[in-house]
């Protein structure tokens, strides 16, 4: 099952993005409540079903924390490991720049590498702090997927429990059909 089916196990979360720039547009219509089944696979990003998300990309970042890392190596350690690193934005519920217009017009001048303690703080979604995941929102989205909720309260649990309902499956099989990757290359 981890061999092929990565993202249902929770080992793995699929590349999240809006596959067409309309996404934006059709969701402040209201299109995500209306034609979920389409716009979470579609706009996945502009319907909430994905989300900027704070998480430790490395087994090691807690004991590189202890070691001084993120001080010594903010450059990579900030980004990698920003939990453990104690990124402030990590703290709040949503990863989020702080100003984005601000962010882009510094990202443009690489403060991302030039001035990475302020940066990963305050742009955190700009450098790449916080990628944009599909995983469930609430402790309770599997249990409530083997309750049936999936298709009795599905504009609720689509973008609440995308992983237990099997969307993030779908976006994972959705971008590789689209991209022509194979299974081990997402």
């Amino acid at each position: 099952m981890h061999k092929e089916c990565p993202t249902s196990c929770g080992l793995c979360s699929p590349m999240c993005v809006d596959l067409t720039p309309d996404c934006n547009h059709w969701a402040k219509e209201g299109q995500c409540k209306e034609n979920p089944g389409f716009m979470n696979l579609h706009c996945a990003v502009s319907c909430g079903v994905c989300q900027p998300q704070c998480k430790d990309q490395h087994n090691d970042c807690p004991g590189w924390a202890k070691e001084g890392e993120c001080v010594s190596n903010p450059g990579h350690t900030l980004k990698a490991c920003p939990v453990s690193c104690g990124v402030a934005s990590c703290k709040e519920p949503v990863c989020a720049d702080t100003n984005t217009t601000a962010c882009a017009l510094w990202n443009l001048d690489d403060e991302c590498i030039k001035n990475p303690g302020m940066m990963m703080a305050e742009c955190p979604v700009t450098c790449g702090v916080c990628p944009t995941v599909c995983q469930d929102k609430d402790a309770s989205c599997g249990s409530w997927a083997k309750d049936g909720q999936c298709d009795s309260n599905e504009e609720a649990m689509l973008t609440l429990c995308p992983q237990a309902c099997g969307v993030c499956q779908q976006l994972e099989l959705f971008y590789r059909a689209g991209n022509g990757l194979g299974k081990d290359e997402l």
